[in-house]
């Protein structure tokens, strides 16, 4: 009998546990009022900002993509624009278009968003693929104030990481620097803007090290690939990845001028040999890049191998009479050309006006 009693006293015992933690999870899933109401805000202003990159008005037929790009349902984005409509920041008919208040919030979340994406850029540890989406939620929560810190700290930028101009504090915006001109083979081009979109896309411009205000050499264009020459090293990417790039024209001797053709990564730099260095890559940022600058990887300056760990990585540099250890993953961000003399006593006299 007392086996019985405990066995029901257990059952009664572990059902209730089993309805607390089915309770707890429904209540864990179900958003607050407040947190549907930030939703809700969220959801309006990135359908503004939305609609404002599109040039300010968009047709009625696109609300299919745009429920799919900013991850809405239909229900939340009609909700979100009948809020924008009755606060005047948007007309709506045929085409959805802003009012010159919904032009200026759409702005000021721009200039939020691009503010935060070059911060995490120069004084974060983020990995690029991570500004865009950790901007993005930061921008619906900064305040003016941060922002200004923000500002302060980076030194007014006019242009995020990725080439898109920054509003400014009265909302005014950079010329952007983006050209619609398609590559030739064996042409020069600075990248001026990497769209960053497409995260499969932009994956791939990463791992070539391409950066805004790199310099390449397109050598040839096909139906599917292209190659191109950069840092040293040759490249193939699908020819749908130029779709992701903004390309400013060049000339053979103004790329020459800024990366010698001689340029490669530092890595590359054998036991037996030295060179000079002619600068850090475009895609070198924030701290690592400070950090090399400091240890005197400056223009200029000579390097030689010390010696090469028994693995092979990290390798032992000379540079200005200093040993210094570095790893594969930053020496490729140092840029350098075989030593010459007359060049290196060229470069080391304005090594310092020029980094």
């Amino acid at each position: 009998m007392f086996s019985i009693f405990m066995a029901k006293l257990l059952h009664k015992f572990w059902a209730r546990c089993y309805h607390a933690w089915q309770s707890l999870r429904a209540s864990l899933g179900r958003p607050s009022p407040k947190m549907r109401e930030e939703r809700r805000t969220e959801a309006g202003e990135d359908f503004l900002k939305y609609v404002c990159d599109a040039g300010g008005s968009l047709p009625r037929g696109k609300m299919t993509k745009v429920m799919r790009r900013l991850n809405l349902d239909e229900a939340t984005l009609a909700a979100a624009i009948g809020r924008l409509a009755l606060d005047g920041m948007l007309t709506v008919g045929e085409q959805f278009t802003l009012t010159a208040k919904g032009r200026e919030a759409a702005l000021k979340l721009i200039r939020a968003h691009r503010i935060y994406e070059q911060y995490l850029a120069e004084h974060s540890g983020y990995a690029p693929t991570e500004w865009h989406q950790r901007a993005h939620r930061m921008e619906h929560h900064i305040s003016k104030d941060e922002q200004e810190r923000y500002v302060s700290l980076l030194g007014n930028p006019l242009y995020d990481p990725h080439g898109d101009p920054i509003p400014t504090d009265s909302l005014a915006m950079a010329p952007a620097r983006h050209t619609a001109q398609s590559p030739l083979s064996n042409t020069y081009w600075r990248i001026a803007h990497v769209e960053d979109d497409d995260a499969d896309i932009f994956q791939r411009i990463l791992q070539t090290g391409l950066a805004k205000d790199a310099v390449i050499h397109v050598l040839s264009i096909n139906g599917k690939r292209f190659s191109f020459r950069y840092e040293g090293e040759t490249f193939q990417l699908p020819t749908k990845t130029l779709g992701a790039l903004d390309l400013i024209p060049l000339t053979a001797d103004e790329a020459h001028a800024e990366w010698p053709v001689e340029t490669f990564r530092l890595h590359h730099l054998g036991s037996h040999e030295k060179a000079r260095i002619v600068g850090l890559s475009p895609a070198c940022r924030g701290a690592l890049r400070r950090r090399l600058l400091d240890l005197g990887f400056v223009r200029g300056s000579r390097v030689s191998v010390a010696m090469h760990s028994p693995m092979g990585n990290p390798t032992a540099y000379v540079v200005r009479g200093t040993t210094i250890a570095l790893r594969q993953d930053q020496a490729r961000y140092i840029l350098a050309v075989p030593a010459s003399s007359e060049g290196t006593q060229k470069d080391e006299q304005s090594s310092k006006s020029k980094v």
